[in-house]
């Protein structure tokens, strides 16, 4: 893989994170909560419709994962610029260690949480942040 095909996959998984975070974070706001309280459904067990998200605290992890989340679509897409260019084997680093990272925590929590089918969510949604990387080149083009 080259220079540039990384550059355009760590931009559409950018944006793919940024459009996930903005949606959680949304979700905050009750009346804007569905989607992510079907996923929520999806992952907590049994499939009930009980969860909605409308306690203070779930709003306020809502509005804080959202955040997070949107915040690291945006590191990926500005990695894609000048930093990949310059320094591909440095941004292959920082991805794969930001989504190990994100994965080791949020699959952990998600156990504790009594989610554990999240988990199986998580290795689909790794994938996705390791394919910019995945066969990317290890230095600069000369």
């Amino acid at each position: 893989m080259d220079i540039d095909t990384m550059s355009k996959r760590l931009k559409i998984v950018g944006v793919i994170n940024i459009i996930f975070g903005i949606s959680f974070a949304l979700a905050a706001y009750p009346p804007l909560s569905f989607p992510a309280m079907q996923f929520a459904d999806l992952v907590i067990w049994p499939i009930a419709g009980a969860e909605d998200g409308s306690s203070p605290v779930a709003r306020l992890m809502l509005a804080i994962g959202g955040g997070v989340i949107a915040g690291i679509g945006a590191i990926w897409f500005a990695a894609s610029g000048a930093p990949c260019r310059a320094a591909p084997s440095a941004v292959r680093q920082m991805i794969i260690a930001g989504a190990f990272t994100w994965f080791v925590v949020d699959s952990t929590g998600s156990v504790l949480a009594a989610a554990p089918l999240n988990v199986l969510g998580n290795i689909l949604f790794l994938a996705l942040l390791l394919w910019p990387v995945w066969s990317a080149p290890q230095t600069a083009a000369a």
